[in-house]
């Protein structure tokens, strides 16, 4: 992660907060595509595989934040209620390391595009509440992410 700090910070002196961001939150969302892939694949289902109901999407959910999360990045994660994922960061290594090259008011969350790579791989439709660009951390002091599917089952 180191590299991720030095190229992002890179980008940002090189070619400015906006491009920066574009191609970060690029670089996530198709690394995550890729990522979940491997995750359903891991998980033994077939390469054609779609998600139908909510406790399928849980599953790999599930599965995918056991294997991604680290010690500096604690988040939790919940379904609260039908077609509905919750997700809570409590401590981000990104917010913290861009705050401490003073880019913080012009990043825009990357850890968000992984999260929303995986679900658009997956193939799943969603409304993210807040709708939001920059950083929740930045603006509100938490980060309370919540995720809308219409999954039927």
């Amino acid at each position: 992660l180191t590299h991720d700090a030095m190229w992002y910070g890179s980008c940002m002196q090189e070619l400015g907060p906006e491009k920066a961001n574009h191609l970060n939150k690029t670089a996530v969302r198709l690394m995550a595509g890729i990522e979940i892939k491997r995750i359903v694949k891991l998980m033994g289902k077939p390469k054609d595989y779609t998600v139908e109901s909510l406790s399928e999407l849980s599953e790999i959910i599930e599965t995918a934040f056991q294997l991604v999360q680290t010690s500096f990045l604690t988040f939790d994660f919940s379904f609260p209620e039908k077609n509905l994922l919750r997700g809570q960061c409590n401590e981000c290594f990104a917010h913290d390391g861009v705050k401490k090259f003073g880019m913080i008011h012009n990043y825009e969350c990357g850890i968000v595009e992984r999260i929303k790579g995986w679900l658009d791989s997956l193939g799943v439709k969603y409304s993210m509440i807040p709708d939001f660009q920059g950083c929740l951390m930045h603006q509100n002091g938490k980060c309370v992410i919540d995720f809308r599917f219409d999954l039927n089952k």
